[in-house]
C-alpha cells in the first residue's frame, strides 16, 4: 500500500468536493472548494499542508478530467507544488459503482476517486506547455464550429428540399456564396421567376466570380427548374423564416471558422519566430506524411501533448483509440474485436480522414500514397473495407510515432526497402 495521504476531488462547475485519505484509507478531512475566490483554494491548501505534517508525506491529488472545469484547480495545485493525477471519467466510474447499494453524492465520489489511487497505478499528469494548451483549445474550437456548420447545412438542405427541391441540381454546394446569396434574396421558385433577369444574372456572376456567359446559363437553368417545381413548392412563412435564419447562422459559422484558422496560423507564426520553437518544427515534420495538412498536424500535436508519455507505438495507438477491444471470459475468446474507441475522439477523426486520403487516387489516376494504397487493396481481398481502413489507420499512427520519435521527415519507402535498412542498421550495431 502507498504510504502517502491521497486527496480525491470530485470536480464541479461552481465548487468541488475534496476528501483526504490517510495511509490507512480513513477519511482524514473533507472540504468544499468554491471556485469563485482564491481564498477558498487557500483553505484547501492549508488542509493539505496539515495532512502532510500529520503523515510526514506530501499528499497526492487525484481528480477527474471534467470538461474544462478541472483546469483552474489543476493549475492552482501544480503551482503550489502538489502532484496531480487527472484521470479519465471512465476510470473513476468503475470504482464509483463498486457498492451494490446506490449511493451517489459528491462527498462519496471524492473518497472513491482517492481510493482509485490505491487500486491502480496512476501517473502524475504533466502540465502541457502554454502554447500546446492554446493550440489544443483552438483546434477543438475549430472542429466544434465545423460540426455545427455541417448541422446547419443539413437543416438548410431540408428546408430547400421543401421550397425548391431541384435548386441543388443547379447549385450543387448549398453553402456556396452564389447559392446562399440567391436563396437569401429569392427564397422560393416564385421569387426567382419574378426576379429581374439582369439583376439575378449579375448576382450569380458577382458571387461566383465567373464570366457573364456562365452566369447566364446558370440563370436559365435555375428559371427552368423553378418553373417546373413552382406548383409543388411548400411556400410557407415558416419555411422562408427558417431558411433565412439558417443562412444567417451558416454565414456566421463560416466567418468564425476562418477566424479560428487565422488564430491557429498566428499562434504557429509566433512559435516559429522563437529561439526554441515548441510547435512549428513538429508540425512541419508531420506535414511530410501524405494526407496530413497543417490543420491535421496541428491537431495531432495538440492532442498528443507530451510525446514522451508514449514509449511504444502501441501506447500511441491506444491513445488514438484504434486498438482492438478484447472480449474474453473463461474458455470463450471473442473473434470479432472492434476498435476500443477509448482514446481521443478528435485524433481518431483526423487519422480517419488521413487514411481515406491515402487510399484514394488523384485526378490523374496516381495514388496519393502508393505503399498504403497497395496495403489497403491487399487487405480488402480478405477483409471488409471498414476493417481494411482500420488497419491503414493503425499503420498511419505507427508512421506518426516513428516521425515524432526519430525527429525526421517521412520518406516513402517500400516494405522491402525498409527491411533492408533495418538489416543494415542492426549489422552496423
Amino acid at each position: 500500500m502507498n504510504q502517502v495521504p491521497v486527496a480525491g476531488i470530485d470536480v464541479g462547475k461552481r465548487f468541488s468536493e475534496m476528501a483526504i485519505l490517510s495511509p490507512s484509507n480513513q477519511v482524514y478531512a473533507r472540504i468544499r472548494i468554491n471556485h469563485d475566490a482564491y481564498s477558498n483554494f487557500d483553505r484547501a491548501f492549508e488542509l493539505l499542508r496539515k495532512a502532510e505534517k500529520e503523515f510526514a508525506a506530501k499528499p497526492v491529488v487525484v481528480m477527474e478530467s471534467t470538461g474544462h472545469y478541472h483546469k483552474i484547480l489543476f493549475q492552482a495545485l501544480n503551482k503550489n507544488g502538489y502532484e496531480v493525477c487527472v484521470i479519465n471519467p471512465i476510470q473513476s466510474d468503475s470504482i464509483k459503482n463498486i457498492r451494490v447499494r446506490k449511493v451517489k453524492n459528491d462527498k462519496v465520489d471524492a473518497r472513491k476517486i482517492a481510493l482509485l489511487y490505491r487500486f491502480e497505478q496512476l501517473k502524475t499528469t504533466n502540465i502541457p506547455h502554454e502554447d500546446v494548451d492554446c493550440l489544443r483549445s483552438l483546434c477543438r474550437h475549430y472542429y466544434k464550429l465545423s460540426d455545427q456548420l455541417t448541422a446547419y447545412k443539413n437543416r438548410l438542405l431540408g428546408i430547400v428540399d421543401q421550397l425548391f427541391l431541384s435548386f441543388t441540381d443547379v447549385f450543387k454546394d448549398i453553402s456556396s456564396c452564389s447559392a446562399l446569396a440567391i436563396l437569401e434574396k429569392y427564397p422560393t421558385p416564385e421569387d426567382i421567376l419574378k426576379a429581374d433577369r439582369q439583376e439575378l444574372i449579375s448576382l450569380i456572376q458577382k458571387t461566383a466570380r465567373k464570366n457573364i456567359k456562365w452566369a447566364t446559363r446558370k440563370y436559365e437553368s435555375l428559371c427552368s427548374k423553378a418553373s417546373n417545381f413552382s406548383p409543388l413548392s411548400i411556400n410557407s412563412i415558416a419555411n422562408v423564416a427558417m431558411l433565412k435564419a439558417n443562412i444567417a447562422m451558416i454565414k456566421t459559422l463560416m466567418q468564425s471558422l476562418d477566424e479560428a484558422v487565422e488564430a491557429i496560423h498566428e499562434l504557429l507564426d509566433k512559435d516559429a519566430s522563437k529561439d526554441m520553437p515548441v510547435l512549428s518544427l513538429t508540425i512541419e515534420l508531420l506535414c511530410s506524411i501524405p494526407g496530413i495538412g497543417l490543420l491535421t498536424a496541428a491537431t495531432i500535436v495538440a492532442e498528443i501533448g507530451d510525446f514522451s508519455a508514449f514509449p511504444k507505438p502501441d501506447k500511441l495507438v491506444a491513445y488514438f483509440g484504434i486498438d482492438p477491444s478484447v472480449t474474453q471470459s473463461g474458455q470463450f475468446k471473442g473473434t470479432e474485436n472492434k476498435m476500443s474507441k477509448r482514446g481521443s475522439r478528435l485524433l481518431r477523426r483526423v487519422v480517419f480522414t488521413t487514411a481515406l486520403a491515402n487510399v484514394r487516387k488523384k485526378r490523374n489516376g496516381q495514388e496519393y500514397n502508393p505503399i498504403l494504397y497497395e496495403f489497403y487493396r491487399k487487405k480488402c481481398l480478405s477483409k471488409p473495407k471498414k476493417v481494411a481502413l482500420g488497419a491503414v489507420m493503425r499503420k498511419l499512427v505507427t508512421i506518426i510515432f516513428a516521425v515524432l520519435r526519430d525527429r525526421k521527415p517521412f520518406v516513402l519507402r517500400k516494405p522491402e526497402e525498409h527491411a533492408k535498412m533495418l538489416v543494415a542498421k542492426n549489422s552496423a550495431a
